[in-house]
């Protein structure tokens, strides 16, 4: 086999590793969906502080996180979802180059939260895959 066919092999090799970890699982979403709860009270007090080191961190985190979503909503084909998700992650990127605004970025928190998230009466919440 030449080299360029061993290439191939192991890039189609790797390929094969990949592609399972594009559906992501509830249990994804949900630690996304933590870090981003805890990195949007963080963002509030660098926007009150005008922190822009911290806007444009914090807007990298929510990009990170909402691309992990991202591929939760495709995985499950929920275009309205994917969507609002994607309006966000457009918004999380305006903020980490500095050329967004915080109140951006959470304007489709509660479209989506009404669709796909149910409070229990512990206070926790559980998502709804059917709306």
């Amino acid at each position: 086999m030449t080299t360029f066919g061993k290439s191939i092999s192991f890039l189609l090799a790797g390929m094969l590793v990949i592609v399972p970890a594009f559906s992501q699982s509830e249990e994804d979403l949900d630690k996304a969906m933590k870090i981003v709860g805890k990195t949007m009270g963080e963002l509030r007090k660098a926007n009150e502080a005008k922190d822009a080191a911290a806007l444009k961190a914090g807007g990298q985190t929510l990009v990170d996180q909402f691309t992990i979503a991202a591929k939760f909503w495709a995985s499950h084909k929920m275009a309205d979802a994917t969507e609002m998700n994607g309006k966000t992650i457009a918004a999380a990127k305006a903020l980490a180059a500095g050329t967004g605004e915080f109140a951006a970025v959470g304007a489709t928190c509660k479209g989506c939260h009404d669709l796909y998230r149910e409070k229990l009466a512990d206070g926790s919440y559980k998502l709804k895959m059917s709306h």
